[in-house]
């Protein structure tokens, strides 16, 4: 039986789209593998490519490859999520929690999302008041050096791979690289301003 390490955290596509605002059919990450939240953070997330995906037919009808565009797109959802789990686990520190029990209310909510046997309801609660309390969404306005080192093909999938290697409060930098089937498909930096949705009730 394998042992799951400390940073094992699976969690599916629902939970993903409650900690960043992107939606299908422009959300690029089906689900998270595993986080770091020691230095250096680090997230391993995932996208399943499928031949059904609606840019096959126009890139290209007799050569569909997957749009790098696309690729980048979901290295940088990667980052935003990486970057919903730090301040997670950074809000638990500061009311004095353990950060590895934020994880595992995300833990428990993605069980109740696959209606699994182990879900607990009574610990979602906590949960859904620690996402409230960030202070609006987080986004990123990257700065993007990438480059595509081999092509994507339908049928296969992604491993996102992204690493915080400075943090300056406003500003953070993150190392990307994507994979399929072991082999390095994408890779570069994205830097990125963080910033709030607005606060409609306090006009701010």
């Amino acid at each position: 039986m394998t042992r799951r390490s400390n940073d094992d955290l699976r969690l599916g596509a629902a939970v993903v789209e409650l900690l960043i605002p992107h939606r299908r059919p422009f959300l690029m990450v089906d689900g998270v593998e595993r986080f770091r939240r020691e230095e250096p953070v680090r997230i391993e997330a995932y996208r399943h490519v499928s031949m059904s995906e609606p840019c096959f037919a126009g890139h290209f009808p007799e050569m569909p490859l997957w749009p790098g565009a696309l690729t980048m797109e979901g290295l940088g959802q990667t980052s935003a999520l990486l970057l919903a789990l730090k301040t997670l686990c950074d809000l638990a520190r500061q009311d004095g929690e353990d950060p590895d029990r934020a994880l595992g209310w995300l833990r428990n909510l993605d069980r109740g999302y696959r209606m699994h046997p182990g879900y607990r309801p009574e610990s979602l609660p906590p949960l859904l008041d620690r996402l409230g309390a960030r202070g609006g969404t987080i986004g990123i306005g990257a700065a993007v050096q990438m480059k595509f080192l081999r092509p994507v093909l339908p049928g296969c999938q992604i491993c996102y791979a992204v690493e915080i290697t400075a943090d300056l409060g406003d500003r953070i930098r993150f190392s990307a690289e994507a994979v399929v089937e072991g082999v390095s498909v994408a890779k570069g930096t994205i830097t990125g301003a963080v910033v709030s949705a607005p606060d409609v009730a306090s006009g701010l």
